[in-house]
């Protein structure tokens, strides 16, 4: 078991930590938002339309309209989450287009209506699959995918730096130009920032990219190590390796303050720290003198860190599922690397894929989960096991994450 520490005297006071992350939300059309915004191509549904959440695409007004209309059929077709019909359904939507401008509306077959809000990107397809996401996640209870991007590193290169896809592979951009390489990315859950680990100073820094401004600033330079970064859900507080303390600690950062506070007391080195959904909880990787093992700890208590159970000799990389039911992580399997994902707090494990599998990270719907293996971006369908390599020939692929 971990002992807990605050280390008040030090980890509270870091407000020089947070160097001006800034109003850049506000410009959420910046190129750089436009590139974690683009489109997610996918196969048409052939889910049981009785057993389907049924959609009617109804009128849209406006100069614009009817181009609207036949994107949002287009882009609801490609989810097996809802069922487009041409006649009377669950759910209708209507609206207006003008100038690739969209106010649209979602309404039951009883006429109540769910919600009606106006989408202003500069493309109508930005604001297609803005308007489809919310309509499935209305209808569903669960993230769209259309705006879902992945992230990961490669060495295409020749440095390791971060590039960012979308949900099939497709639309490649790299995001970083890191001299000396970039690894470890991140996104918050609104898409604003992005946090990475560079090298720019000689030793790992964290430096988190405003995506409405375009901006990169190094938000964790004390001396030592800083790496490993993750975003609370509600994206206003960071978790991170420091070793400004003597041995590294995992630290959680207030981005709105600088101030932050220790929330491991190791004999390891305590890695890649991932968050529950409800904000609170930690769970992390550290060798305690038993080889990497998974340890959760919750940030707002003084509770000590307890080691989590995985059944594994090797656990690492872990990340929970976006209800919190479930962690995956890299495990030794068959003495190589896998994909192993284990119920929370307890219950039944399952290998989601073996032969060098590693760095799982789960789709924004909790329906699939991508991982890389042997230098290839993989997406696997949980429920049917079937997966599809998304990006090959792209040098050596690590690290992915789904944008939640």
């Amino acid at each position: 078991m971990l002992n807990r520490s605050r280390l008040p005297s030090l980890a509270c006071t870091l407000v020089a930590l947070c160097i001006g992350i800034g109003n850049g939300r506000a410009q959420a059309e910046s190129w750089w938002n436009r590139i974690f915004n683009a489109k997610q191509a996918g196969s048409q549904s052939t889910q049981d339309p009785e057993k389907a959440t049924t959609v009617v695409v109804g009128e849209f007004t406006g100069a614009t309209g009817a181009t609207a209309a036949k994107a949002i059929i287009d882009q609801l077709g490609t989810s097996d989450q809802v069922q487009l019909l041409a006649g009377d359904g669950r759910f209708n939507l209507t609206g207006k287009s003008v100038g690739g401008r969209i106010t649209g509306k979602l309404a039951d077959r009883k006429g109540k209506v769910l919600f009606e809000r106006t989408y202003a990107a500069p493309g109508l397809d930005d604001n297609v699959r803005a308007f489809s996401d919310d309509v499935i996640f209305a209808v569903t209870g669960r993230p769209g995918m259309a705006t879902s991007r992945i992230v990961f590193v490669s060495d295409l290169s020749g440095t390791k730096q971060i590039y960012v896809c979308d949900a099939d592979g497709s639309n490649i951009e790299q995001v970083t130009h890191q001299t000396h390489g970039a690894v470890s990315p991140v996104i918050a859950a609104d898409g604003s920032m992005m946090a990475f680990t560079g090298y720019g100073s000689g030793f790992p820094d964290v430096i988190v990219i405003d995506m409405g401004a375009g901006q990169e600033r190094q938000i964790a330079s004390t001396p030592g190590m800083n790496s490993g970064p993750a975003f609370s859900p509600d994206g206003r507080r960071l978790a991170l390796t420091m070793s400004f303390v003597g041995n590294p600690e995992i630290f959680v950062l207030d981005l709105n303050n600088g101030h932050a506070i220790c929330v491991t007391e190791s004999i390891g080195v305590p890695s890649g720290p991932a968050w529950h959904p409800d904000g609170r909880q930690l769970v992390f990787s550290a060798n305690e003198g038993l080889g990497p093992q998974l340890y959760t700890v919750d940030t707002e208590t003084e509770q000590s860190s307890v080691r989590w159970a995985t059944g594994c000799s090797f656990a690492a990389d872990p990340e929970w599922s976006p209800d919190g039911s479930q962690i995956a992580f890299t495990a030794r399997v068959d003495d190589d690397w896998g994909v192993v994902a284990k119920k929370y707090p307890s219950g039944a494990s399952r290998t989601i894929q073996r032969s060098g599998a590693q760095h799982p990270t789960w789709s924004p719907d909790g329906r699939s989960i991508a991982y890389a293996q042997h230098g290839q971006l993989w997406v696997q369908d949980l429920a049917s096991g079937r997966r599809r390599s998304i990006v090959s020939s792209h040098g050596n692929i690590t690290e992915p994450r789904w944008k939640r």
